[in-house]
């Protein structure tokens, strides 16, 4: 039962430190820092003559991927973003989906690393 206990605590306590770290960002800020972020490994597929490409971002503490299409020039239509973290079920966005916008504001697991003031 004291086992029990101390798991359920635990997974409390991770639970409540994941909270506390969140930040705030819209899904089109973190479309620009997965597209921005040196670390982003890019694929890109031709299917039918309609041009994809696939964007996965590793951070410490999350995995993000997006799906765009592109269109004219080289301009591109998001088609997906997810946000997951070990702590938390994913974040996602999809194109397709009425109830979801590019401008929502929505909390993440820490995306930015902070810096510590150099002495």
């Amino acid at each position: 039962m004291f086992e029990l206990w101390k798991n359920w605590m635990k997974q409390t306590t991770n639970a409540l430190i994941d909270r506390l770290h969140r930040e705030k960002h819209s899904f089109s800020d973190i479309a620009q820092l997965i597209r921005e972020h040196p670390d982003t490994s890019i694929s890109e597929k031709t299917w039918l003559g309609l041009t994809y490409r696939f964007y996965s971002l590793h951070l410490d503490n999350a995995v993000l991927t997006m799906e765009t299409k592109k269109t004219k020039g080289n301009d591109e239509h998001i088609l997906f973003i997810s946000i997951s973290s070990s702590n938390s079920a994913p974040i996602v966005y999809r194109s397709y989906d009425e109830k979801s916008d590019l401008h929502e504001t929505i909390a993440t697991p820490p995306l930015t690393k902070k810096t510590a003031p150099v002495s």
